[in-house]
């Protein structure tokens, strides 16, 4: 693998010469210049460069034309893992170049250690990801490998978690996705939740301690409020690490139950709803239309008022700002329309299960 590519040794070379205006190469093992202020020079062979190389000590040249195509200046090697990669080489005095060879020499060090460290951090997530979804989806997995990456990351497997699903709407622009991916990693890192994977196109899935989940769910109210119309949140059941597929599924079958309004749902707080939520779409559509169908979206506007306010008349009457006996007729009229009076128990459950499949 390229350590140093061509670009990156151009943007060393660059970013020197804005500091000391002397001409710059860099030059690979081999002791071919790759990038120079000279860009004549890129391509070109540099003799005392491939001698640093092969004696691994800096050179300083006194003299021009001391060595074939060389100038006075001062060249120093760049190491990795204690093996030269490559040599900087800087023209001018070298009493006045020698502190922008080293300027340069650390430059090149520090671009190296952050590649390495993206390197691990990649390396790093991937190993998350793989682990992740063999928990969440049952496949198998080396004990291990999974408990040297728990704890990595302060787990083991009996640590009592949830599972949280945030899913993107799939109406939600596709253009802004980056925008709303940093809020939700964001919303992670305040939550100091860092087990998590993203899954391709619109869903994160993420195992967090269940205490840690109590203290830090202000984070994902926030993040569900302000994103009401992209996203909703699944929140699953308490399970240890090793049973935390459960936990995944049932974190599933509450964001089957969100709704714009209500789009933060936690499983614990779900009954009546997990009947519905595991219904076909074909069958929900049906019922839908065979209870709602004949209704305006006004009537079933007023049934959802009615049914928040526990079917109370006065309630509903002063929460739609109408009198009474106004709601005692356009209750009636909703019952000849339907079939299902809406002040009859049982007729009430079937208007209301209709309606909660609406969503």
């Amino acid at each position: 693998m390229e350590l140093i590519s061509r670009a990156m040794a151009q943007q060393i070379v660059d970013t020197v010469k804005d500091v000391c205006s002397q001409n710059i190469n860099f030059i690979d093992e081999k002791g071919i210049i790759v990038a120079s202020t000279d860009r004549d020079r890129v391509g070109t062979y540099h003799e005392v460069g491939y001698r640093v190389v092969l004696e691994g000590n800096t050179i300083e040249v006194t003299d021009d034309n001391s060595f074939r195509g060389t100038r006075k200046g001062i060249n120093i090697p760049i190491t990795y893992n204690r093996r030269i990669i490559a040599v900087i080489g800087i023209s001018g005095e070298v009493e006045e170049v020698r502190k922008y060879a080293y300027l340069a020499q650390k430059i090149t060090d520090i671009l190296l250690k952050e590649r390495e460290l993206d390197a691990l951090g990649a390396q790093k997530k991937n190993r998350l990801n793989y682990v992740i979804r063999c928990l969440v989806n049952r496949e198998p997995l080396a004990d291990r490998y999974l408990k040297d990456t728990l704890q990595e990351n302060g787990l083991t497997e009996k640590s009592v978690c949830r599972v949280v699903v945030v899913q993107l709407n799939s109406r939600y622009n596709p253009n802004n996705l980056f925008m709303i991916q940093s809020a939700i990693t964001q919303t992670f890192a305040q939550m100091q939740a860092g087990f998590y994977r993203y899954n391709y196109p619109n869903e994160y899935i993420l195992i967090i301690e269940e205490n840690l989940l109590e203290q830090k769910k202000w984070a994902l109210r926030k993040l569900s409020e302000n994103y009401r119309n992209v996203l909703e949140i699944g929140i699953g059941n308490a399970a240890t690490v090793e049973r935390c597929a459960q936990s995944f599924e049932c974190a599933k079958a509450a964001l089957r139950c969100a709704t714009e309004e209500d789009n933060l749902v936690c499983y614990d707080n779900l009954d009546y709803e997990l009947l519905l939520a595991d219904t076909s779409e074909e069958i929900r559509s049906q019922y839908r239309n065979k209870v709602l169908g004949t209704l305006t979206d006004e009537e079933k506007e007023l049934l959802q008022v009615y049914f928040v306010k526990e079917m109370s008349l006065q309630d509903t009457s002063e929460a739609l700002f109408i009198h009474k006996n106004s709601l005692q007729y356009k209750l009636n009229r909703i019952a000849e329309r339907s079939g299902y009076n809406p002040r009859k128990f049982t007729d009430a459950v079937v208007l209301y299960s209709a309606l909660k499949l609406l969503v």
